[in-house]
């Protein structure tokens, strides 16, 4: 595209109209864009609306150089009677040519506009509109610029005399003023644009009695310049001192409070119950506390309270100096009130003032978080829409740190803190000439920020210079930031309390300011810029493992991108990645067909598992020395960075790289080579200028090195890796590093994870030990001993353990007449010990007093136990409110064990560490024993598979009770139960509770489990601990354990172990007593059920609903909830059956052939019967 011409007459030329103004244009459809020249946008903006709007593009010329452009605008305008619309870039300089604008490609397609070369004229609409007739065009051309050289000529400046000037030299040269301007006191002098690239700066000159001033010519080409005598050089233009304002460097006063008063305020506002130190023990907690309330002055929680510095001072550059405006955007209704706070807070603050500048931008608010503790309330963010201003602002670039880089150098230690400051870019002041450039507008009126904003294009980098500066000489491996937010990490807290008041001091040195809610103090593991450090080093934190388990599987590219553009920020973490992420990431390929197949699931699986394990890798150890394992296969390679750690190797990072076609193409050795030129290269700020060893069981270096010819990439690989001081290690038979990280992670993860964790201080030995101790035991022993170790009062020695025991009678109503139980003491001192060991699986107050009671006693224990339960931590956040509504139960009594088992299905829950996202729940209906089972998917053949293993440990039942779910309808499912000849039943559709055994075990499990986990990915292992604590626990309906019911016993738990074996009976004499017992536990159970149904019977719902028959018409509640005036119950239905336990099969009244449909009576409402008289009219109404 060519902006130049000599001739007009072959160029399609036509006048267009913005507002009055009229202007000549160019057609051109060689060019894709529009192009307008800056002056004659100045005109134009007087007389008509111009909108800015936000374009990137690279305009080339046909000689392919580039046309430099300011910005891109909306305009309208008319060709005689037809209105058009176009976007226009605004070149910087103005072209040399008869036409001020040109009208583009784009142009000509959005407006649909026909060019008929032959007539010359453009068509729209079936409009036809001329071009100009070029005489007439160059008739007027020609009077336009005999006026503009006519004014021009009168104010023109000229040469004195004639000048030459040497390439790259200056000179100064005399002028002479025009006649019409002398003695006219100051005037400004404007230099022309000239094509002998000469620089002549415009310069302000008073008048003198010669008539003559001076200025400065420069030469800035290669060659000689003459400019000859009476040369017209400029114009000069008149000039009042009071028409100019001295543009200021200066940073306005924005709070006129003195820094003093600040600080005053900042120690009224500041409350010592916003720092979070709940976690610190008494003296560490003080000192800390003490440490952060003398430093006040570091601390604000208000706007007005903010630090304020001048160390870094700003400035925003821009392209051109005209004004930018955008409309304002709306403001949402539920964030006005927000809005109307948050600016009258920054007015009253000085962080914003009123503005009547020309440059305006929209505000936009974004919902934010709420703090802990600061309720439900919704926050916003206000931000400032500066996407236009930032494309013409010029850009202060920095080198911001890696993230890895801190991460790496702070990891490892055993406290950590994070600071955070308050509203961090409204710390730092602008200068007054910037203000009006980052002016915006709102419902609420026009303002222009005092300090740097957010939004704007530098201000990320501007205050990353203040904190490099605030921190300089003191950041390092125990103090980092990234922005805002400053980390310190110490091995003592003596360290930390030194850190914390070096930054302490920095700051105020500064007049910065932390926001004390969200300041994080001492604590061992802390979460910082996606990472959770603790001492043993860093891995992902929990949000970020939640958001890649939860992710669901990609149903397209862009979700695919999605996804791996998150694992990516993991990638160093996980051993292999770009071979394991392969399948995935071919999908993005150019021209790929988008097929999730069994490999990429695979891949999906294999990340999802990895992530859930939180890989943990250590910080390097700079003393310690470096191996280097490579390997390469035909589709990557990868390096491990290690430490030896104890005597074992730690992975220090990860890397990878997927190999281009060309490269897995490289022969075997070739490629083993090629891995350890990448990995050393990838890992070189570590390795360089420090010896490693590379172990590998392969010989790349040694083959290539004696090679005769060696190819040219080779021995570029070779050379770079001379530059490195590092020994070979062959390892023998280490075929696969793969396999060796794999034996290292297998040692490390050993023993890590304790599924059934033994309580510590309740062993024979210990409680001996506090009942010596204890005032109150210690008494009891000497009573007994002083009376030849004779009972006293219930209380005696036991010969075989040494401890003091008491006699008690059973509370439990059927054992109350049986025998006695002995009960150990417990002193005052284990009390606390013996309830957590206790409420370990976090069961209610009844069943964890139970565990309490069958072994131990001390006074008022059964007290002490509901107020522990009461104010468990854990019970209180993850469990429901109990309630005493109940539905009508069944006598199970009747049953034997194992013959009646009800089935159902939890979840979906969020994946575990193994890869499983659902239970299969099995309970037995006469024991309650319950059998949770973890499944990756609820198919029906997961379900059967394992049903199976359910079979094999504890036999076949009679009757299984499911719901109606798919899986458990499938005729897989019918076909497995009739070959096994077991009735299947199904309970009433949308009524749990006619499952109900099922449903309440649900709630148990899921409230235990939660309370148990301190990971969620760990719930399968958690699994196993709460169905061992389920199963050993008295149930509230029979008062027996679900063990001693299905196998005759109780289950031995980890608070049993730690007490000494207790010889059984002879075989013979167990088994009699078995059978006994056996027969007189049916007799209990049944009384038992009896009592409990007794109790409970004014909680039950729906006792008093009438019975039905067969015929009778019902209709059946709605199953989803209803909307606004839509039906609330179904029907009519007849009933075709009557089931038991007030259960109904039912059909539609008027269609013999629809399903068939098992429903409870608490579902139906029946219709009275229809009295004859009713009858008659309706029969004589249809004739």
């Amino acid at each position: 595209m060519s902006c130049k011409s000599e001739e007009t007459n072959q160029l399609p030329l036509i006048n267009i109209k913005f507002g009055s103004i009229q202007k000549t244009a160019l057609i051109d459809t060689g060019a894709n864009i529009s192009l307008i020249q800056a002056t004659t946008l100045e005109k134009i903006k007087k007389v008509t609306k111009v909108e800015y709007i936000s374009r990137s593009v690279r305009i080339k010329t046909i000689d392919n150089s580039c046309i430099p452009y300011l910005s891109a605008v909306k305009i309208k305008f008319k060709i005689e009677n037809k209105w058009f619309d176009s976007v226009f870039f605004v070149t910087k300089n103005d072209w040399d040519s008869n036409y001020e604008i040109i009208l583009g490609y784009d142009c000509i397609q959005t407006n649909k506009i026909l060019i008929d070369s032959i007539n010359n004229c453009i068509i729209m609409d079936n409009t036809k509109l001329h071009f100009l007739n070029h005489k007439d065009y160059d008739q007027e051309r020609i009077s336009n610029e005999s006026k503009f050289i006519k004014e021009v000529n009168v104010n023109a400046v000229r040469v004195c005399q004639m000048v030459d000037i040497e390439p790259g030299q200056s000179k100064i040269v005399t002028l002479s003023i025009p006649a019409s301007l002398r003695d006219s006191g100051s005037f400004i002098f404007i230099p022309n644009a000239n094509k002998l690239n000469y620089n002549i700066q415009n310069s302000l000159h008073e008048y003198n009695e010669n008539n003559k001033f001076t200025t400065i010519i420069e030469n800035n080409s290669d060659k000689k310049i003459r400019i000859r005598k009476k040369t017209k050089i400029g114009v000069i233009q008149k000039f009042h001192e009071e028409d100019i304002v001295e543009p200021t460097d200066q940073i306005g006063q924005v709070n006129t409070i003195s820094l003093e008063k600040v600080k005053q305020m900042r120690k009224e506002e500041l409350n010592p119950n916003q720092f979070n130190l709940n976690h610190l023990n008494g003296k560490v907690k003080e000192e800390i506390l003490q440490l952060l309330i003398n430093n006040y002055s570091v601390f604000s929680s208000t706007y007005s309270t903010l630090g304020s510095t001048d160390k870094v001072v700003p400035e925003f550059k821009l392209y051109h100096d005209y004004a930018l405006q955008t409309k304002p955007y709306p403001i949402p209704k539920i964030a006005k009130e927000y809005a109307q706070e948050e600016i009258k807070k920054l007015l009253d603050a000085g962080i914003i003032e009123p503005s009547s500048s020309n440059y305006c931008f929209p505000v936009i608010f974004v919902k934010k978080k709420p703090l802990p503790g600061e309720g439900n309330k919704q926050k916003f963010r206000m931000a400032i829409d500066y996407r236009l201003l930032n494309c013409i602002t010029e850009s202060h670039k920095i080198c911001l740190p890696k993230i890895m880089d801190i991460i790496q150098n702070i990891a490892g230690k055993n406290w950590y803190s994070v600071l955070d400051l308050k509203s961090a870019f409204f710390q730092i002041q602008l200068k007054d000439k910037d203000k009006e450039k980052l002016a915006f507008c709102c419902e609420l009126g026009n303002f222009q920020s005092c300090r740097l904003p957010f939004g704007a294009k530098n201000s990320t980098s501007y205050f990353h210079t203040l904190m490099s500066k605030c921190l300089k000489d003191i950041q390092g491996s125990n103090i980092q930031f990234f922005l805002d937010d400053i980390i310190l990490a110490s091995d003592t807290i003596h360290e930390m309390k030194c850190l914390l008041q070096q930054v302490f001091e920095r700051l105020e040195k500064f007049n910065l300011t932390l926001d004390p809610a969200k300041m994080q103090i001492c604590e061992n593991k802390i979460t910082y810029l996606g990472f959770e450090l603790n001492k043993s080093g860093y891995s992902p934190s929990e949000e970020n493992v939640r958001k890649v388990t939860k992710f669901p599987i990609p149903k397209n590219v862009k979700e695919v991108q999605s996804y791996l553009g998150m694992l990516n920020y993991f990638r160093h973490l996980i051993f292999n990645f770009a071979e394991l992420a392969q399948p995935i990431v071919n999908l993005t390929k150019k021209n790929s067909e988008f097929i999730w197949d069994q490999k990429c699931q695979d891949a999906f699986n294999k990340f999802q598992d990895m992530m859930l394990t939180k890989p943990t890798l250590k910080n390097i150890k700079h003393n310690e020395k470096l191996y280097l394992i490579t390997d390469a296969s035909k589709v990557a390679v990868c390096g491990i960075l290690m430490q030896k750690s104890n005597g074992k190797f730690a992975p220090i990072e990860f890397y990878s790289k997927q190999l281009n076609p060309a490269e897995m193409r490289y022969p075997s050795i070739r490629r083993e080579l090629y891995a350890i030129f990448l990995s050393v290269k990838h890992f070189s700020e570590h390795l360089y200028g420090r010896e490693f060893s590379i172990l590998t069981d392969a010989k790349p270096l040694s083959h290539h090195i004696h090679l005769d010819k060696q190819p040219d990439i080779v021995a570029r690989w070779l050379l770079y890796l001379q530059s490195f001081s590092y020994s070979i290690e062959h390892v023998p038979g280490f075929s696969n590093p793969a396999d060796f990280l794999t034996r290292v992670q297998e040692e490390t993860h050993v023993n890590s994870l304790k599924i059934f964790p033994i309580p510590n201080g309740m062993n024979y030995d210990n409680i001996k030990s506090h009942q010596q101790n204890d005032k109150e035991t210690k008494e009891i022993i000497d009573k007994i001993n002083d009376n030849n170790n004779v009972t006293w009062k219930d209380y005696y020695m036991d010969n075989n353990s040494g401890l003091l025991m008491i006699k008690m009678k059973p509370r439990i109503k059927h054992l109350r007449n049986k025998h006695i139980e002995n009960k150990i003491v417990i002193p005052k001192s284990l009390v606390k010990t013996c309830l957590e060991s206790a409420h370990v699986p976090h069961f209610g107050t009844t069943k964890t007093f139970n565990v309490v009671k069958k072994n131990y006693y001390w006074k008022n224990y059964f007290l002490d136990t509901k107020n522990f339960c009461e104010n468990c931590h854990e019970c209180i956040k993850n469990k429901s409110k109990p309630t005493n509504t109940q539905f009508e139960m069944i006598s199970k009594s009747h049953l034997a064990p194992g013959q009646f088992i009800a089935i159902d299905i939890v979840g979906k829950l969020p994946r575990s560490y193994d890869g499983k996202f659902f239970i299969l729940t099995i309970i037995d209906h006469y024991s309650r024993f319950l059998e949770a089972i973890p499944l990756p998917n609820i198919t029906s053949s997961t379900i059967i598979k394992a049903l199976n293993q359910y079979f094999a440990r504890f036999g076949i039942p009679k009757i299984i009770l499911t719901d109606n779910g798919t899986n458990l309808r499938s005729n897989e499912i019918d076909s497995f139960f009739s070959e096994l000849q077991i009735e299947h039943r199904k309970t009433s559709i949308y009524f749990p509770q006619s499952n109900g055994t099922c449903e309440r075990s649900h709630r148990s499990l899921k409230e235990s489990i939660a309370a148990l986990s301190e990971q969620v990915y760990e719930w399968s292992d958690r699994l196993l601990y709460f169905k061992l604590h389920y199963n050993n626990s008295i149930h509230s309906v029979t008062q027996f354990s679900p063990a001693q019911l299905f196998f005759g016993r109780d289950l031995a738990t980890p608070i049993d172990v730690t007490h000494p074996v207790i010889t059984t009976h002879s075989p013979n004499t167990r088994n009699a007593k078995m059978k006994q017992h056996i027969s007189e536990t049916r007799q209990m159970v049944k009384q038992n059920e009896e009592d409990y149904f007794g109790k409970k019977v004014k909680y039950i719902k729906g006792r008093g609903k009438q019975d039905l028959e067969i015929g009778n018409i019902v209709y059946v509640k709605a199953f989803t909830p209803p909307g606004t005036f839509e039906a609330k119950f179904n029907g009519p239905y007849k009933i075709l059956r009557v089931l038991r336990n007030n259960n109904y099969l039912i059909q539609d009244l008027y269609d013999t052939n629809a399903r068939q449909i098992k429903v409870n009576s608490s579902k139906l409402w029946v219709t009275k019967p229809t009295r004859e008289n009713l009858l008659n009219n309706t029969e004589d109404s249809n004739h």
